[in-house]
């Protein structure tokens, strides 16, 4: 905040777009800022970026440069990016993370665990294992290290937590955040109408919701 928009844009050259985007995220003034890149900056830096903080940017473009950045993402985040956009500002949806692993029901230990490291590669929330059935309704969660502990031939069932938290993605973020701080859980899954997981609500982003949200009424 201290450089000047010159002296940011030789910065903005050297780093690379991962680097650039991990320090942007944190910024409190990460429109400001993305607005001084190069249009193809921008799709890398996006690229590397929480979708949700992408949506954020995106709503304060014009259309036309909006509709324009959006073609230009990577397929998946472009996928993020309409999944989330399709959400009023004021939805839980709207500000969800897809960054989430799910296995499912039917997985022995053994398969359960190859599809976590397989899926870590790309998501990197892991502390807790989300669980669907064969028709993707959530269906519980498990934790990371009891799975790490469970015995290779023992039965998944045992260590999925049925009764876990959730909310629907179309709730007001207001209404969702008294109930959401009753639980100390590190994330909670966000669901469709369907039950199905769309993303998740981290702790951290219960902190910023709190801090950014209006006190619910």
């Amino acid at each position: 905040e201290l450089l000047t928009q010159a002296e940011r844009a030789k910065l903005y050259q050297i780093l690379d777009s991962e680097t650039l985007a991990g320090i942007l995220e944190y910024s409190d003034h990460l429109t400001e800022y993305v607005q001084e890149l190069s249009v193809r900056k921008k799709v890398d830096v996006f690229s590397q970026m929480e979708p949700s903080d992408v949506v954020e940017v995106l709503r304060q473009l014009e259309k036309g440069e909006r509709e324009t950045l959006v073609d230009l993402l990577d397929p998946q985040v472009r996928s993020d990016v309409k999944l989330l956009s399709s959400f009023d500002e004021d939805e839980i949806g709207s500000v969800m993370s897809t960054n989430y692993i799910s296995v499912p029901d039917h997985a022995s230990v053994k398969e359960a665990m190859s599809e976590l490291v397989r899926q870590a590669a790309e998501n990197d929330n892991i502390s807790t294992i989300y669980v669907v059935d064969q028709r993707e309704t959530f269906y519980g969660a498990i934790d990371l290290k009891d799975l790490i502990i469970a015995r290779e031939g023992s039965k998944l069932d045992d260590i999925i937590m049925e009764s876990y938290p959730y909310v629907y993605a179309r709730e007001m973020i207001e209404d969702c955040i008294e109930r959401m701080k009753d639980y100390s859980e590190d994330s909670i899954p966000v669901l469709d109408a369907q039950n199905r997981v769309l993303g998740i609500v981290t702790a951290q982003d219960l902190i910023c919701l709190l801090y950014t949200s209006p006190s619910p009424r």
